[in-house]
């Protein structure tokens, strides 16, 4: 009778993942191992595997980055072949995985996204890109608003993740953690975050089609923040950080698209 080891190791990865909806097993074979993933999450997911064998051949080698598609089932990640069956062998591996392919690198660099307010509001961006307080090295958005100010989609997506149940505010980064945020994933791989929304604050759910312009919260002042504000970017996910993206943004009356700037106030009158 063979001897088989069998031993598995899970990396978490951050900023955001959420397990009970993400796993990586293995099925046992004729000849060995297949490697399986099941994503229940709403936008793709990215594992980096890393086999730990002894005596088995990996179909991808001992190390990769793969994107398994959202809503699947037994996605084939791996076959695991036993090289010599008179011999014991070992299988094992580590994961570290999160939303997004972490290998995408094109997207649609022209879209053209709504202000994330209602038609015939206008708000001033106290910190644009790159800024001084919080947005270092960052593309990031911060919208001066009341607390209870309505919400609207800058673009098309799928919400991915929603946190409101949090009340706190201090202006430490360690109350980043207490951010309540909707998460909505976009048709070209890209996500947008709206940050610092008020408790019990969303209108949607994680799996609702969301159209641009749809009322989709209201905004707070929770978490990570000086003042009543919203805080909106556009990005690309990595495994241990945010690659965040510059915009444009349709102003005035719609007709134009504009990059905006630290200061300045923008009307949405479409």
């Amino acid at each position: 009778m063979n001897k088989v080891i069998l031993c598995f190791v899970c990396i978490l990865s951050i900023p955001i993942v959420a397990q009970e909806n993400f796993r990586v097993y293995y099925e046992e074979v004729e000849n060995g191992y297949k490697i399986l993933s099941d994503n229940g999450e709403f936008s793709p997911v990215s594992i980096e595997i890393d086999f730990k064998i002894d005596n088995l051949q990996s179909s991808i080698g001992t190390k990769k980055i793969i994107e398994i598609p959202s809503n699947s089932t037994k996605y084939h990640i791996a076959d695991l072949t036993v090289i010599d069956r008179k011999k014991a062998y070992k299988l094992g591996f580590g994961i570290r995985y999160n939303h997004g392919n972490h290998l995408q690198v094109t997207y649609d660099k022209d879209y053209k996204y709504h202000l994330p307010f209602k038609k015939g509001k206008a708000f001033t961006v106290t910190q644009g890109y790159n800024g001084t307080i919080s947005h270092h090295n960052e593309y990031a958005l911060d919208f001066r608003m009341p607390v209870g100010t309505e919400i609207y989609a800058a673009r098309d997506g799928v919400v991915v993740l929603v946190e409101e149940n949090f009340d706190k505010t201090c202006t430490d980064t360690d109350c980043a953690k207490y951010n309540n945020y909707i998460l909505i994933y976009h048709p070209d791989g890209t996500f947008a975050e709206y940050t610092h929304i008020k408790k019990n604050g969303s209108k949607v759910e994680p799996g609702d089609q969301i159209k641009i312009g749809q009322h989709i919260g209201y905004s707070g002042n929770v978490g990570w923040s000086t003042g009543p504000h919203l805080h909106f970017i556009v990005f690309l996910q990595r495994f241990n950080k945010r690659e965040t993206l510059p915009t444009q943004f349709l102003v005035g009356n719609g007709r134009e698209a504009t990059q905006l700037e630290e200061k300045q106030e923008y009307a949405r009158m479409y």
